[in-house]
């Protein structure tokens, strides 16, 4: 997740206390990424995370992490695409409320006569954003 945008990439990394987050709308230069973690590594820090978002221009996980293989060849590299099992899990209270609200709004919306949105939600308020929109990139 996060082909166009970096807020979920950015939310996972305070959640994980990650060292770097790389996202879509920053085109990342690796060698400051490696110089960054080599030096925490010369702090004797055992580990490291760097979250990469689904549209990294500098290409997937897997892709950095060979890129930075190659500039510290001993640096151990893992990489985990979280795929599907991230949208695992029990949801929490605000998400089966927000799931009522919009799907309140979906509901109300169609009665109404609209057609081709996303139903969503802007300071407590449901907007409808068309399609178009939504998905058309950076906005």
């Amino acid at each position: 997740m996060g082909r166009d945008a970096g807020f979920i990439g950015f939310s996972t990394s305070i959640a994980t206390g990650a060292e770097a987050t790389l996202i879509p709308e920053v085109v990342p230069d690796v060698l400051p990424l490696c110089d960054y973690l080599e030096c925490g590594r010369r702090k004797n820090k055992t580990s490291g995370i760097v979250i990469v978002a689904e549209g990294c221009r500098a290409g997937s996980a897997a892709e950095v992490a060979a890129k930075v293989k190659e500039i510290l060849p001993n640096y151990d590299t893992r990489v985990t695409t979280l795929g599907h099992i991230q949208r695992g899990g029990s949801p929490t209270c605000n998400d089966r409320v927000l799931a009522s609200v919009l799907g309140y709004g979906a509901v109300t919306a169609l009665l109404n006569g609209f057609s081709d949105v996303m139903i969503g939600e802007v300071n407590g308020e449901i907007v409808h954003t068309p399609f178009e929109k939504a998905i058309g990139g950076h906005n």
